[in-house]
């Protein structure tokens, strides 16, 4: 058996390859090394190998070439597996992903119980650990019944309570509000006594690690300090959107917004009407209000942000103005007139956190064309209007519409979930999240596509916890806070509460 010659040396990789069945050579001929302690940052666009990277660095995939060592042990020794299993915490952009037990007590013990550690020692590690991360008043509780946040505590705290020597952060953040995010980046970087390897799109989170490897189709195009790399070209790339700020014109197009693809005209049969909820209160059990009495406004033909801490009700809000729940007080209109839930949906398309796990068809054209495929439309009218919604996401038709959407990257299949929203031509369009998963020439993507909807006329509402993104589209904003709206207006307007911008979104203005 192989093994690393360097005894400071954590992770070596020596000429791997690796590609996906029916795919062509997806990583290429990568060599390096990471030392122990050491942190190290994957960057590139979606698509750019950093997921199978961690993947294969974690023995879930066989490079097709070359060989991966993690503490001197090749991660293709099946002998060793276990060994390796207990060396390497891995910790999934999505947290339901790794989510395996019906309380957050036994999903933390789950690891130790593997692995054969005895009842005593168990509670032990179990308390300790849930004491670290804040989740002792959780431990009875079912972990999909959490905010995103807890739920991401959980699956690091299930981790980390085998006290892994190498810990595989994939996008862990990307579901967090501000202060989630603060606290996770806290608690993942408190000490040196574990080798870091993590994906991220978050240019800020970059300073938390030593040295940055940027990958680009599967290739390593560039790996050094950070210094190093905010010299680089790259560096530039991923911080062009940063400099957009509240207070300036909106609806003006920088190169940046116009580069990555050609504006696309969009049909627009039905434009957008104010909707309105009047005192709507909901709950999802008796006696439990997500939301509160809760009142609102969203403009016609106008972007609508909506801001505030994990667990305070976007989603809910979302799903009450798509009329996929009942309010159960107070009403919503549209356009003055009271609709039922069912004369809602019709009217509003909605696009939800994780819309990926509803994809069902073996290509892109399929998954997109399902929203109209009862409306007796010929194959050439279908594939136009697919190669209209595709191009309106930033994926080229010619390249996309005949592969499987399961096999693309988390950002790629994102767009493929937008466009298969867009493709409906709803009057309103809400968006839970859009920025989920998606690379800097994404979001410069959806800032512009937003912006080309408002100019159809569409009325958008955004739920979001991306400060940067929301400064680049948002005409309007409401602020909320447990269940209720706190306040609404204008994103510029002068009266915008900046203690709750501070607090709660981690910024110190949005309109400076």
């Amino acid at each position: 058996m192989s093994t690393a010659t360097d005894n400071y040396e954590m992770i070596r990789l020596d000429g791997i390859s690796f590609a996906y069945q029916d795919e062509s050579r997806f990583i290429e001929n990568l060599s390096f090394s990471i030392q122990r302690g050491e942190r190290v940052c994957l960057l590139g666009r979606n698509g750019s190998g950093k997921s199978t990277l961690l993947r294969l660095i974690a023995g879930l995939l066989n490079p097709t070439a070359g060989e991966i060592f993690v503490n001197g042990v090749s991660t293709t020794d099946h002998k060793r597996q276990r060994e390796l299993r207990r060396q390497i915490g891995f910790i999934f952009q999505n947290p339901e992903d790794q989510i395996i037990s019906t309380t957050v007590e036994t999903d933390i013990a789950f690891a130790l119980e593997n692995f054969g550690v005895t009842q005593d020692i168990m509670r032990r590690e179990v308390g300790e650990y849930a004491d670290r991360f804040e989740l002792k008043e959780l431990l009875h509780r079912h972990p999909l019944t959490l905010s995103a946040g807890e739920k991401q505590r959980t699956a690091l705290a299930s981790v980390m309570v085998v006290q892994p020597q190498v810990l595989l952060l994939d996008e862990p953040t990307s579901f967090l509000d501000y202060r989630g995010r603060q606290r996770l980046l806290a608690t993942a970087f408190s000490g040196r006594s574990y080798t870091i390897v993590g994906a991220t799109q978050y240019a800020q989170e970059v300073k938390q690690y030593d040295r940055v490897v940027f990958l680009h189709q599967g290739r390593l195009l560039f790996i050094g300090s950070n210094d190093e790399f905010a010299q680089t070209e790259h560096w530039k790339q991923i911080t062009t959107t940063a400099s957009t700020r509240m207070g300036e014109s909106i609806g003006t197009n920088t190169s940046a917004d116009t580069a990555s693809s050609p504006k696309v005209e969009i049909a627009s049969p039905l434009r957008g009407t104010q909707l309105e909820m009047c005192n709507v209160s909901f709950g999802y059990s008796h006696g439990q209000r997500v939301i509160d009495g809760l009142s609102m406004r969203v403009p016609p033909g106008r972007i609508t942000v909506v801001m505030g801490d994990s667990g305070c009700g976007k989603t809910t809000l979302a799903l009450l103005l798509a009329g996929l729940v009942e309010p159960s007080a107070g009403m919503i209109r549209v356009g003055g007139g009271k609709l039922s839930a069912k004369e809602l949906s019709r009217q509003v398309a909605v696009l939800f956190q994780f819309p990926e796990t509803g994809f069902f068809a073996d290509s892109v054209l399929e998954e997109v064309a399902f929203g109209i495929r009862d409306l007796q439309l010929n194959s050439r009218e279908i594939e136009q209007k697919v190669r209209v919604a595709l191009d309106m996401v930033g994926l080229n038709f010619d390249t996309f519409a005949s592969r499987n959407p399961f096999v693309l990257s988390a950002g790629e299949r994102r767009r493929v979930a937008i466009a298969s929203v867009l493709i409906m031509e709803r009057p309103t369009i809400l968006f839970d999240e859009a920025t989920l998963g998606l690379d800097w020439e994404g979001r410069k993507t959806m800032v512009r596509l937003l912006r080309d909807l408002r100019n159809s006329g569409k009325t958008t509402v955004l739920m979001t916890h991306d400060v940067e993104f929301a400064t680049q589209t948002a005409d309007d904003i409401v602020l909320m806070d447990r269940g209720a709206v706190v306040w609404q207006g204008a994103i510029d307007a002068p009266e915008l509460p900046q203690r709750f911008i501070v607090d709660h979104l981690g910024v110190k203005a949005l309109a400076e």
